[in-house]
């Protein structure tokens, strides 16, 4: 196998040459999670695989709870089908647990302490009450819970990671918190094996070829579970190998190079949702994608390379895109991007003004 055999399957695989699907929660439910700390980002995630879609379908997945936004894989934002939430949250909540612990712990942040933010949360927002981050800070303070420093976060990361809340609907542009029981009631009817290898064959499925690290990586788990996901899921999965590395992917026919240019967002999962980004990007320009604190840049790729960043600017009706790619486009290059980029401003319902 070779690198383009890697791009070009992963284009496959991810939905971004043929999507099979035609509904967001389908997209969603694909991927297993799609990073979401940046909404409008993972809005135009699920937009990019398919064509047609208007933002505004997006909207009305997390308003009809068939798509919910929360805390889930390491301790981000994500977005996850209803019916997937609550045996992925009980898979990776102790993993994302021991993640924060040493920070818990710095911040005098205890089991204890968070069993009284639970109790605080749960009886504030019974009954179908929806809070916004600023309402939840002001209810602690008046419970007399430290919210200083950082302390904010972790009660709203812990209290999702246990299943009690996830975000609600939106408030003018403030997102709101409700409780998950009421907002999309459910239980959690999976083992932990049968949930390791259900994770480890969507993973594999939706982002193959992909190694164990990757997907240990993107799940947040333990290389331990990670192998061990995938040695229950190996029989619905096929291996391939290049530089000593094994890949893992579905089953079936080998896609052939096609001619594609993306303009993919912020925290896409075709670039974060990988350990080793190389077979993807020049690593000398990794650094002008994602930065040392986290942040990821949208992306422009070619036939699956990453080859630039790119940056919108919206107006009441418009909204005009400028491009940054790492070495200097021809005009045939850069017009090949032309094409998302109208597409983008149709999932908006914006006229594109400006495209360079």
């Amino acid at each position: 196998m070779t690198v383009n055999d890697i791009t070009t399957q992963r284009l496959l695989h991810q939905q971004l040459i043929k999507t099979s699907f035609k509904q967001p929660h389908e997209i969603v439910s694909w991927f297993g999670a799609m990073q979401s700390q940046d909404y409008a980002s993972s809005k135009w995630g699920i937009g990019a695989r398919l064509p047609g879609l208007r933002e505004g379908s997006v909207d009305k997945a997390l308003l009809d709870r068939s798509i919910i936004r929360t805390t889930a894989f390491r301790g981000t934002l994500h977005l996850v089908a209803a019916s997937d939430l609550r045996w992925m949250l009980q898979l990776v909540a102790p993993a994302v647990k021991s993640r924060m612990a040493g920070m818990n712990r710095n911040l005098g942040l205890d089991e204890r302490q968070f069993g009284k933010t639970g109790r605080i949360i749960a009886g504030a927002m019974q009954g179908g009450n929806h809070l916004t981050r600023k309402e939840l800070a002001a209810l602690m303070q008046d419970n007399g819970v430290n919210t200083a420093e950082s302390r904010m976060n972790h009660i709203i990361y812990r209290a999702a990671v246990d299943g009690l809340i996830c975000n609600g609907p939106m408030r003018g542009k403030q997102f709101t918190y409700t409780l998950l029981d009421e907002w999309s009631p459910g239980v959690a009817e999976q083992d932990r094996e049968t949930s390791l290898a259900a994770l480890a064959q969507r993973y594999f499925t939706s982002h193959g070829p992909a190694t164990v690290p990757d997907f240990a990586q993107w799940s947040g788990l333990t290389l331990t579970d990670a192998k061990a996901g995938l040695e229950a899921a190996s029989e619905q999965l096929q291996a391939r190998e290049m530089n000593g590395a094994i890949y893992w992917m579905a089953p079936g026919k080998r896609s052939t190079a096609r001619d594609t240019a993306l303009l993919l967002p912020a925290f896409d999962e075709y670039f974060i949702g990988y350990k080793d980004r190389s077979t993807v990007i020049d690593m000398q320009h990794a650094k002008k994608v994602m930065t040392v604190n986290g942040i990821f840049n949208p992306i422009m790729v070619r036939n699956g390379q990453v080859i630039g960043a790119w940056k919108r600017t919206l107006k009441k009706d418009t909204v005009s895109i400028i491009t940054g790619p790492f070495k200097p486009l021809t005009k045939a290059g850069l017009k090949a991007f032309e094409r998302a980029a109208q597409q983008y401003a149709d999932f908006l319902g914006l006229k594109l003004a400006a495209f360079s």
